[in-house]
């Protein structure tokens, strides 16, 4: 079987995507496998084709592997616990004065007085200037807690992120919680791997200047925590994100690096290949073995073997061989942005290098074969990085052909640098000289390519879409010729594209469908509104605790996943921060038209700081009255309701009451946007509210100062829906409150159980899901 790899790795894939996705009884998936091995068996002794026989067993073996992982934590009972961990501090992601950040392999647990041995990492946030260092042994009091996946479409998944480093739990303590042990030494592996990283920071800092040493350290242990967050943003934004994590082109040099010196000192061929795999492997132990090193690691430590013992190499063989032995080790690695990266990057070097070469035929020579395995590379990558960036560097081949040169050779001196710090103080000056020079020239292109801002902004597309993207470029590049297909395979491929193409035209001209989105933004209020003609958003969240920013974390990047990248308009319901600080990051990252408030209120931080940015911007604010009305499209009115003049002039009334009410109107439905209103906001409502709802936002994300009586039985609503943050201080929604929808009979939907939850509207009838479900189960 030729390739057999790429045959057995494919099916095991699926069967991890499967087993992701739709929860099965493993007993059932088991009892499965045994029975086709069975026939795999007898098919083999008769001689028989078994091929699908092993393509089902590896699917199932996926299946398998999954759930295995799965399942597998011990610490995972213990969730929502108050418990005592001991372990060992094994990675240290972050650490600063305020707090850190760090994976600790807990070897103990005690709970109610149990103790037991684990074996099992936990990623550990610890609040407060105690800093931990790696080896540190200690015990440290806390709750368990399970991570949360993503709550809106599309954004980062933190458990699953989690899950690719094989960490099922987490905790959260103030650094008082913690107990460093005295008198515990580190095993061999972490001392090796403490002084190894100290060292190099040390030597970079030392001789380098500082913005280069920060780039160097980055680039050779693999943490793009070193660089503020500005300068990752421009190295994604030109096309080398690929420079910051270790991949193939730093262990290529490594790896050519030692074993050009290596035969130079005249070493034995087999132990110059012992010493460059051993060498690999203890360097990708000492940074963590991120996924891109392990495959890089894999194929050119076979790559070596093979060459010594004068066997064939086959590249695409050998690809999938690392991908087969790393997802069993960990399947989850699937899900891993690098691990996807690094794969897919590798596998367009090989197989599309080649033919991109013949489109630059006559011509040849190395820098026709460098930009050939550049544009196989930004070919094969597009989908993934729209996927998970909404971003096409346009700049990516120019930067990669001029830059990539750089930092291979500043990486060739870095490298010499670390030895000849040890040895000689003159010739290390001279190498930091050098990479200085080189380094400051890479800046200084750095900075001038992004002056250009010549990024191309995409939404992120379907795994469909993406699927047809790589089917067209295996056709395009002759991967598939189709002239070798069946003519009624060909025809029906050709039509099936033609029909999907023409139907989503038409849908596109003629949707007049009106879509409510109320996003996750944890405490606070965002909705978005998607009309025939534009997109609006009521209210746009921001943090009020802490520094995580709402507006870059989660409003921009879900709004450009959805292929929105400018506003029509932004209604400000009021001004306090969880309804409206992200504003302030959207004026800055995207285009908006309009922005709407129901009052100014000068004095407020908040409120002058939109003024401000909005004069900047050259955005114009315009201040509604109750009784106007918006049209959003031909069957989209908006009308405010809220705030009436007797609550503006009142000084009494809290901003909370002072919330600009809107009233929508979609052909014959009705929604209600409350913002924050209470008590006074709410009998003002009810006075001039004429007409019954369909379905309300409820007031002050469901505090037992809102939802009155009379305002539940005036507007008589379907439905309501609940902005609010898990876990929130403020004992949001209320337990009496939430008693009051149902014994109304109104039916609740809550973002901090259900996630994001939309309203998809259209002439006769409507719709409501929410993003966060049940997995699906097969028994």
């Amino acid at each position: 079987m030729r390739r057999p790899f790429l045959y057995f790795t494919i099916p095991m894939i699926m069967g991890i995507v499967f087993y992701y996705f739709i929860e099965i009884n493993i007993y059932l998936i088991l009892s499965l496998f045994i029975l086709v091995l069975i026939m795999a068996l007898i098919g083999l002794k008769r001689g028989g084709s078994i091929e699908v026989n092993l393509l089902i067993l590896f699917f199932l073996s996926g299946i398998l592997i999954t759930s295995f992982r799965f399942h597998h934590s011990q610490l995972i009972q213990h969730v929502d616990k108050t418990v005592e961990l001991r372990g060992v501090v094994k990675e240290v992601k972050v650490s600063s004065d305020e707090e850190g950040s760090y994976v600790l392999l807990a070897h103990g647990i005690e709970h109610d007085g149990m103790k037991k041995r684990v074996g099992e990492k936990i990623s550990l946030k610890v609040i407060g200037g105690n800093q931990l260092e790696l080896g540190d042994e200690i015990v440290l009091r806390g709750v368990l807690k399970e991570p949360l996946a993503n709550t809106n479409p599309g954004l980062y998944n933190h458990k699953l992120n989690l899950l690719t480093q094989n960490i099922h739990t987490m905790a959260t303590v103030k650094d008082y919680s913690i107990t460093v042990m005295e008198g515990t030494s580190p095993s061999i592996g972490l001392r090796i791997k403490k002084d190894f990283i100290a060292k190099v920071e040390g030597i970079f800092d030392e001789y380098l200047e500082e913005d280069n040493s920060f780039l160097m350290k980055s680039i050779i242990l693999g943490k793009s925590s070193y660089l503020d967050g500005e300068r990752v943003a421009q190295f994604r934004d030109l096309g080398l994100a690929h420079v910051l994590a270790v991949s193939g082109l730093h262990i290529g040099i490594i790896a050519g690096f030692f074993v050009i010196l290596f035969a130079y000192i005249g070493l034995n061929r087999k132990v110059n290949v012992f010493l460059v795999i051993s060498i690999l492997w203890l360097y990708a132990y000492i940074i963590g073995n991120p996924p891109s090193v392990i495959r890089a690691n894999i194929m050119f430590s076979l790559l070596l073997v093979s060459q010594l013992g004068g066997e064939p190499y086959d590249s695409i063989n050998t690809l999938f061989f690392a991908l087969f032995i790393m997802l069993i080790i960990n399947p989850f690695w699937i899900f891993s942005l690098g691990f996807q990266l690094s794969f897919m990057a590798t596998f367009f070097i090989i197989y599309l290098t080649p033919r991109m070469r013949e489109i630059f035929y006559p011509y040849r020579g190395g820098f026709i074969n460098t930009i050939s395995g550049i544009m196989s590379v930004q070919i094969g990558l597009l989908p993934i990085q729209a996927y998970y960036f909404n971003r096409f560097p346009i700049m990516g081949l120019i930067s990669n052909l001029i830059l990539i040169p750089l930092i291979s050779m500043t990486l060739i001196l870095s490298i010499l640098l670390i030895p000849f710090s040890f040895i000689s103080g003159y010739i290390s000056g001279s190498i930091a000289i050098i990479s200085d020079f080189l380094l400051r020239i890479h800046f200084y292109i750095l900075d001038l390519f992004n002056g250009f801002h010549l990024v191309l902004k995409l939404p992120s597309p379907s795994l469909a879409g993406i699927f047809i993207y790589y089917i067209f470029i295996a056709i395009l590049f002759r991967i598939i010729d189709i002239k070798n297909l069946n003519n009624g395979i060909v025809k029906t491929i050709v039509f099936y594209c033609l029909f999907l193409i023409l139907i989503n035209t038409l849908f596109f001209n003629v949707d007049e469908r009106l879509e409510v989105n109320f996003i996750d933004v944890g405490q606070g209020d965002s909705i978005l509104l998607n009309t025939m003609d534009g997109s609006y958003l009521i209210d746009t969240g921001g943090n009020v605790f802490g520094n995580f920013d709402i507006g870059e974390n989660i409003l921009l990047p879900y709004l450009e996943k959805r292929g929105i990248f400018k506003l029509d308009g932004v209604f400000i319901s009021h001004y306090d921060e969880d309804h409206c600080k992200s504003l302030l990051y959207l004026m800055d990252n995207m285009e908006i038209e309009n922005i709407y408030i129901g009052y100014n209120r000068e004095g407020n931080r908040l409120y002058e700081e939109i003024v401000g940015k909005a004069l900047e911007k050259d955005i114009p604010i315009r201040l509604l009255s109750k009784g106007e009305k918006l049209r959003l499209d031909n069957n989209t009115q908006i009308l405010v309701s809220g705030p009436d003049e007797k609550l503006l002039t009142n000084p009494s009334h809290s901003d909370n009451d002072l919330s600009m009410v809107l009233l929508l109107n979609y052909y014959s439905r009705r929604i209600l946007f409350t913002g924050d209103i209470e008590r006074a906001g709410e009998e003002s409502l009810v006075e001039s509210l004429k007409v019954p709802i369909d379905f309300l936002k409820v007031p002050h994300h469901g505090s037992n100062t809102s939802s009155s009586m009379d305002l539940l039985e005036r507007t008589r609503p379907r439905a309501g829906f609940i902005s609010v943050g898990r876990n929130n201080s403020f004992g949001h929604p209320h337990e009496e409150v939430v008693e009051r929808y149902l014994d109304n009979g109104i039916e609740l939907y809550r973002t901090d159980e259900l996630g994001l939850v939309t309203i998809c509207l259209n002439k006769e009838n409507y719709e409501i899901t929410s993003f966060i479900k049940d997995r699906l189960s097969i028994i």
